[in-house]
């Protein structure tokens, strides 16, 4: 006989996820703190180099955590470039910005768009994407991936089909 009373780890659970917030105002108090301590200590420019670091620590580990995500029950399909734009920068090289559409299996239509210094193809062009299975609005083309490398094998029979 089954109890549906929850166990205790899953209450465990549940509190955890309710902590993340005093997680996160403890992790912005540390950083403060550190940051007051090296601005007394060591002056602005120690201070500015190490919020510059933070800042960069910090968009990496989103970075990861965003493509470990999407690698999880992911699923691998074809999109259709819908919009394409390449953006010119201050340091002479470009980024490119693309809007894309895919089919899921189910038939359902979703879109994605990014923004990466890496070259995608022109509107009309074909884009893998890789997509969460369980919900496919969280997607992401894999040429734009930056932790993770993909090989195409299989892709030039796909698009001779």
């Amino acid at each position: 006989m089954h109890s549906t009373a929850p166990s205790k780890s899953s209450e465990v659970l549940r509190s955890t996820g309710e902590l993340r917030p005093i997680v996160i105002v403890g992790f912005v108090a540390g950083i403060l703190i550190t940051a007051g301590i090296a601005l007394a200590q060591h002056g602005l420019a120690a201070w500015t180099l190490a919020a510059i670091s933070v800042s960069v620590v910090g968009v990496g580990l989103y970075r990861l955590r965003k493509e470990t995500l999407l690698l999880r029950g992911r699923a691998t399909t074809i999109a259709t470039i819908t919009a394409w734009e390449r953006i010119e920068g201050s340091d002479g090289g470009y980024s490119y910005s693309v809007r894309y559409e895919f089919l899921t299996p189910d038939g359902r239509m979703y879109s994605g768009k990014e923004t990466t210094q890496v070259e995608l193809p022109a509107k009309g062009g074909l884009l893998p994407v890789s997509y969460r299975s369980d919900d496919p609005t969280k997607n992401l083309p894999l040429a734009t991936f930056w932790f993770f490398k993909f090989t195409y094998t299989g892709f030039r029979e796909w698009m001779e089909r």
